[in-house]
């Protein structure tokens, strides 16, 4: 069962997630378009609930989920 874990970075439809922050029921991210090249673009910080699935920890941003 996968646990999001703070500067771990997770990687959905072409988009990277980092958390800068977790709590017991929540996490901050930002997303990062284009990592670690000259045109790299970091979003504002935002939340989102941590749900349980039995796959391990999910969180859900607009259509997509990220899985730990």
């Amino acid at each position: 069962m996968g646990k999001f874990e703070v500067g771990k970075r997770y990687v959905e439809s072409g988009i990277t997630y980092e958390i800068i922050k977790r709590t017991a029921k929540t996490v901050r991210f930002v997303e990062i378009q284009h990592p670690g090249r000259f045109n790299e673009r970091i979003t504002a910080e935002r939340n989102a609930k941590i749900r349980n699935w039995e796959s391990g920890e999910v969180i859900i941003v607009g259509h997509r989920t990220i899985v730990a």
